[in-house]
C-alpha cells in the first residue's frame, strides 16, 4: 500500500504533466498566430488556447497544493532554501506570464472582435479591426521569450526539487 507521501508526490509529478499538456496548447497557439493571415483562424486558435485555461490552472493549483503538503509531510524541508526558492520562482514566473500574456492576447481578442478581459471580467464585443493592424500587434507579441522563462523556470525548478542544492 503506498504511503500519503508517495500518493502526493504522484499528484504533484502528474498535475505538473498535466499544467504542461494545458499549457502547451497556449504555447504553441503563440506561435500558430505568428503565421496565421486569416482573422476567423486567429480566433479559432485563441479559443483554443483559452479552452486550455481551466486544465491549467486546476493542474496548477494541484501541484501547488501537494508540494505544499508534501513539504509538511517532511518538516525539514521548510529549512531548507531549495523549496523556498522553488516557490518563489513558481509565484514569480506564474505573475509574468500572467501579465505578459494578458497584454498580449487580451488585446488581441479585442481586436479580433471577440470577447477579451479587463481585471478578469468580460468586456463586449467590439468591431474587429483592420487585418493590417492585428498582424501590426502579433509582431509584437514575444512567444520566443515566454516559452524561454516558462520553461527555462520549470527546469531550474524541477532542478531544485530533484538535487535540492541547498
Amino acid at each position: 500500500m503506498p504511503s500519503l507521501y508517495q500518493i502526493l508526490r504522484f499528484i504533484h509529478v502528474l498535475a505538473a504533466f498535466t499544467f504542461l499538456l494545458g499549457h502547451g496548447t497556449s504555447v504553441f497557439v503563440s506561435f500558430q498566430l505568428k503565421k496565421e493571415e486569416d482573422p476567423e483562424r486567429m480566433k479559432a486558435l485563441l479559443d483554443v488556447s483559452a479552452s486550455a485555461w481551466p486544465t491549467m490552472m486546476l493542474s496548477l493549483l494541484a501541484l501547488l497544493l501537494a508540494g505544499l503538503v508534501l513539504g509538511f509531510l517532511n518538516m525539514s524541508y521548510w529549512s531548507m532554501g531549495w523549496i523556498w526558492a522553488s516557490l518563489v520562482l513558481l509565484v514569480a514566473i506564474t505573475g509574468w506570464m500572467f501579465s505578459i500574456g494578458s497584454k498580449q492576447y487580451h488585446p488581441l481578442r479585442k481586436m479580433l472582435g471577440m470577447v477579451y478581459l479587463i481585471a478578469g471580467k468580460p468586456q463586449p464585443v467590439e468591431k474587429a479591426r483592420p487585418l493590417s493592424e492585428i498582424k501590426a500587434h502579433i509582431a509584437k507579441t514575444r512567444p520566443k521569450e515566454m516559452l524561454a522563462v516558462g520553461m527555462g523556470g520549470f527546469a531550474l525548478i524541477l532542478w531544485l526539487m530533484f538535487f535540492k542544492p541547498f
